[in-house]
Order: structure tokens, then C-alpha cells, then sequence
């Protein structure tokens, strides 16, 4: 059997790429002219970001950050979207956080903003850190899909979320500086 050199295939390919473009470009059969809209486009205006790109991004971001579905630890259904229009703050945490309980306290006075609790695999919630918090809702993540969901690498994390649905932070914060990034978010 005779096998192909690298470069070989890499020609063949490449003409298979160029084909395929070629084809896909080429106007419908019956087409007199291509549309105004069609001699108008190129790669360059595909490229470009208009305001309106920019208020399609947000707004794409807001909606995936808040796209989520996690089960509070009383068994509720918890939808992301219900954060929508107030800051946030979310902590994960394990009973092998050493840092957790210090950041709960650092939260315990903060006001206007919702905050999660999310227990990692194994955890008890009995033993969550933000269970003497007021108004907190814990939530369990055995799977560790909301940790996967907001790029959480490790118990102790912080996810902050402005009023817009924007993450403004994702990972490990000084609980002395906490309180001051949770007000940041609040104006």
C-alpha cells in the first residue's frame, strides 16, 4: 500500500477547501444578477462591529451567564434567568475550603445583591459556610455543572454578576476585598 507525504495531503486539501468555497459562492442557476446585498458584502464588513453587534454581544453574554438550571438544596428548581436585573454574588465551596467560612463572614453585611451558595460534590449543606447568611439560596452541584458553567476551578471561588447578567469576576478573592468589589456592582 502506498501512503501519501504530508505535503501531498496537505495539497489536496487545501483544493478541496478551495473547491468547496468555490461552490458555495456561486449564484443560484437562474439568477440574472446578484442581489445589492450580495455585491455590497465582504469579508472586511463581516469583520466590523456595529453598536447593534455590540448590544447583540451583551446581550448574548447576559443570557448565557444567566442560562442555567441548578436544584437548591431543599430539592427546588433554581433558574439562572431569576438573577436577571440584580447583581449577584455566588460562592462555591466544600467542606474542605479553608477559606470559605472567612469569606461567608465577609459577606454576612453586604446588601443588594442575591447571593448563592453552591455546594460541591459531597458536601453537606449543613455544613455551608453562608447557612447563617440571611437570604441566601444554596444550591448543590455534585455534577459541577454550574462550576464548569462560570469557569470555577476550585472550592472557594467567586463569581460576581452585575445587574446586566455580565460576569465582572470568576475565581479566588481576598474576603478583606469583597465587600468593596460586591459595592462596585450595587452602583
Amino acid at each position: 500500500m502506498r501512503t501519501l507525504h504530508r505535503g501531498t495531503l496537505a495539497a489536496i486539501a487545501l483544493t478541496c477547501a478551495f473547491t468547496l468555497a468555490a461552490c458555495g459562492s456561486a449564484e443560484e442557476p437562474g439568477s440574472a444578477e446578484m442581489s445589492e446585498d450580495t455585491m455590497s458584502e465582504s469579508p472586511m464588513d463581516e469583520m466590523s462591529e456595529s453598536p447593534m453587534d455590540d448590544e447583540m454581544a451583551e446581550d448574548e453574554m447576559m443570557s448565557d451567564a444567566l442560562d442555567f438550571t441548578a436544584t437548591t438544596v431543599s430539592g427546588d428548581t433554581f433558574e439562572g434567568t431569576e438573577l436577571a436585573g440584580s447583581p449577584a454574588v455566588v460562592l462555591f465551596w466544600s467542606e474542605m475550603c479553608d477559606t470559605c467560612a472567612d469569606t461567608a463572614a465577609a459577606l454576612a453585611d453586604v446588601e443588594g445583591v442575591e447571593m448563592l451558595s453552591v455546594a460541591g460534590d459531597g458536601s453537606d449543606p449543613m455544613d455551608d459556610p453562608m447557612a447563617s447568611v440571611g437570604g441566601v439560596t444554596q444550591l448543590e452541584d455534585g455534577m459541577g455543572d454550574l462550576a464548569s458553567h462560570f469557569g470555577v476551578m476550585a472550592d472557594g471561588d467567586i463569581v460576581l454578576i452585575d445587574d446586566e447578567g455580565t460576569v465582572t469576576h470568576h475565581g479566588p478573592m481576598d474576603p478583606m476585598e469583597l465587600p468593596d468589589e460586591v459595592a462596585s456592582l450595587t452602583m
